[in-house]
């Protein structure tokens, strides 16, 4: 069986093109981001239980803040909203602020 040039050339060029996968993942970088869709509103703290806050990284370029209400809903916060950096800031400086500090032995010498 006898094939034409071009139609060589056709399948030495379909053969030699990258797998689909890898270019979907080149265009679908943020498929493991966990926030879909952020919002600005102001949430009263009074219905947060507590703020999860993920850094980029492990396929997401995003930083994501995620808060979880009383009521057990998640609900994504835009980071770079003022008053969601507020809160963050707050919340940083009563961590570091309440964690006691370590004891300190010291040997003593005879």
């Amino acid at each position: 069986m006898r094939l034409s040039v071009p139609a060589s050339l056709f399948i030495l060029l379909v053969c030699s093109l990258p797998p689909v996968h890898g270019v979907l993942e080149a265009y679908n970088t943020n498929l493991k981001c966990r926030c879909i869709q952020e919002t600005s509103d102001f949430i009263p703290l009074s219905l947060i239980e507590w703020i999860q806050v993920i850094r980029p990284g492990n396929g997401c370029p995003n930083k994501e803040i995620i808060i979880w209400t009383k009521k057990k809903f998640p609900i994504c916060l835009n980071p770079q909203t003022k008053w969601v950096q507020k809160v963050i800031q707050l919340l940083q400086r009563r961590y570091i602020l309440s964690t006691p500090p370590a004891p300190v032995y010291k040997r003593k010498t005879s």
